[in-house]
């Protein structure tokens, strides 16, 4: 603006010429249609362009790229604080094996439609120099911080996140149950509108977790991250799966038969109708394990699995007096 004042008074310049050789000189384009004449003229251009305003332009264009680099740099930290909406939020990470893990987990995720482009990003301590390239590729963000301070909870958009999963660092510690209850203590004096979705190493801590704002409490199994996803995806799963997992509770069983060319329907109808369980696959003769089959298919099968009640558990013989019972009727 001074520039252009001085090429008013010194040159006699009109407004408009005296912007265009003020931008053009600034700028470094130089057409030489327009220059200062005038000593003043041709001083303050060196004073107030050369040593000014080029300085300048060079200075903010320098900040710029500095700040893109550590904004860059911050990210690649997890340092950065994202404003986020609608995403999943992973609290803490698994004390060993963790990035293959993750992998495990977040691979479910993207194999999901409506989570294929869900932001999934990490609260953690465990990745002060950067996530895992493999991680990166997955799409996965993070944030360097423990869930025990509200700052880091709010640094990644926790209030905003459709889905919280709080994980245990130690499947084993039951002392971690602690950690995840002060977690959820927090989550619940935020407000948070997301479902959350908690591990629980202790089953004697499962009620304080559901009263204190869980949503799902699942145990920790580290080899089937396949587990959470079940219970975010569809709700009350996790039930179904940890219940065969449980002793005392309903689990599956192989019988040994000889079934020719019977529908897989009737099987299923046959053993449900006699109160024997239900039939979730079967054994063909090259001894293949034939998971839930078309109901219309005709099996030949040397075996079937079944799912079985712990109150009543049938023997061998009265699977196969059922279903020999019914080829005869």
């Amino acid at each position: 603006m001074l520039h252009i004042f001085a090429m008013l008074i010194f040159e006699d310049l009109s407004l408009t010429d005296a912007v265009w050789i003020t931008l053009t000189t600034v700028t470094t384009v130089g057409y030489g249609d327009l220059s200062a004449q005038t000593g003043l003229g041709r001083t303050a251009t060196v004073v107030l362009l050369y040593f000014g305003g080029i300085f300048i332009l060079a200075k903010i264009a320098g900040d710029y790229f500095d700040y893109r680099l550590e904004r860059r740099e911050k990210m690649l930290l997890g340092q950065w604080r994202w404003k986020m909406q609608d995403h999943i939020v992973i609290i803490n990470t698994p004390r060993n094996n963790a990035v293959q893990y993750f992998e495990r987990l977040i691979s479910q995720f993207r194999a999901i439609d409506e989570y294929n482009e869900i932001p999934i990003q990490l609260l953690t301590p465990d990745y002060p120099d950067g996530l895992h390239p493999s991680l990166q590729k997955l799409g996965v963000i993070h944030y360097t911080g423990s869930a025990n301070n509200d700052d880091n909870l709010m640094a990644v958009s926790i209030t905003e996140a459709a889905e919280i999963i709080i994980l245990t660092s130690d499947e084993s510690d039951i002392a971690t149950d602690s950690l995840s209850f002060d977690i959820l203590h927090r989550l619940k004096e935020l407000n948070v509108k997301g479902k959350i979705l908690a591990e629980c190493v202790d089953d004697n801590n499962r009620n304080r977790f559901m009263q204190a704002g869980a949503n799902s409490v699942i145990r920790p199994i580290r080899a089937y991250p396949e587990l959470i996803v079940r219970a975010i995806v569809a709700p009350g799963c996790e039930k179904v799966l940890e219940n065969l997992f449980t002793h005392g509770g309903n689990h599956t069983r192989r019988y040994d038969v000889s079934l020719e060319n019977t529908l897989w329907s009737e099987i299923v109808c046959i053993l449900i109708n006699n109160g024997l369980g239900t039939a979730l696959a079967y054994i063909d003769n090259k001894h293949n394990v034939v998971i839930d089959p078309n109901p219309s298919d005709f099996i030949n099968a040397s075996g079937l699995i079944l799912l079985i009640r712990e109150a009543h558990i049938p023997n061998n013989d009265e699977i196969c007096n059922a279903l020999a019972l019914h080829k005869e009727s």
